[in-house]
């Protein structure tokens, strides 16, 4: 994968600095918005195998009626899904909508920057992180200010920021070039999948012996019906992971939709 977790503040001369273990964040003037920090170490971030998985088969008669269920469950393991990364960085999934409005969790603000003074936003992400050392912004005054070793909210509460724009905080932290390893697209791969559900009917065996038969059902039987659970953003199909092999089976590329059948068969005995 070409990406890496989040740098984050390391203070190697004191261990107790309460910004220690805090994600780096990075400062773009033309933007005025802040993202996350690639570390570029390579590090391991979870495991293929899920930790638990089985079968629930069970079968129920009354009468002439039979009917019976599968279920599968997986829980654990990692999947790297790029339809979630892309999907979010561009604003085509739920999971982008964080922090577009005041439903979504964003923060109302108006500007103080000379080009758009006065304009009201509500789509405002105050990142949780520290700025990297030596990282200078331009204030909404219009200074420069070394903003290096605060936090985003501390920076914001002397003035010398504002609220980053959800929608470039998003993107950056999910794209290509500057994107990070986080819960968008990196999740743990958890269902319960109804695999198969079967209904039979035995009819009376005076109808079978009408058409000279010893017996005569007829059954319905549906396959992949869906999830009762999924731990996935965006309802990612859990189960459609880019191959086999050791190189790919945590990964997803090009979503695989939900795929259900449907059957009927009429069972004939002579």
């Amino acid at each position: 994968m070409s990406d890496s977790k989040p740098l984050e503040w390391n203070n190697t001369a004191d261990a107790n600095d309460p910004l220690n273990g805090k994600k780096i964040l990075t400062w773009n003037d033309t933007r005025r918005g802040a993202y996350y920090t690639r570390s570029n170490v390579a590090e391991k971030v979870g495991k293929i195998q899920p930790d638990f998985q089985g079968s629930w088969n069970n079968d129920l008669s009354f009468k002439n009626i039979t009917f019976s269920f599968l279920l599968d469950a997986s829980f654990g393991g990692n999947i790297a899904s790029y339809s979630n990364r892309y999907g979010t960085a561009y604003g085509y999934l739920e999971t982008s909508l964080a922090g577009r409005d005041a439903a979504h969790g964003g923060e109302a603000w108006t500007t103080g920057y000379a080009d758009s003074k006065g304009q009201s936003f509500v789509d405002g992400i105050i990142p949780d992180g520290v700025f990297k050392i030596g990282q200078k912004v331009t204030t909404p005054s219009g200074t420069s200010q070394d903003v290096g070793g605060l936090t985003y909210k501390e920076a914001m509460s002397k003035g010398y920021v504002e609220p980053t724009h959800a929608s470039y905080f998003t993107y950056r932290n999910n794209d290509w070039n500057t994107g990070v390893i986080n819960d968008d697209w990196f999740s743990k791969v958890s269902y319960i999948a109804v695999r198969n559900v079967s209904v039979a009917y035995a009819l009376p065996s005076t109808l079978a012996r009408k058409i000279k038969a010893t017996s005569l059902s007829v059954s319905l039987n549906a396959r992949n019906l869906g999830y009762l659970y999924n731990s996935l953003p965006n309802h990612l199909n859990p189960e459609s992971f880019r191959g086999t092999t050791s190189s790919d089976s945590f990964r997803e590329r090009s979503f695989s939709p939900y795929t259900a059948s449907y059957t009927m068969t009429v069972s004939v005995g002579f």
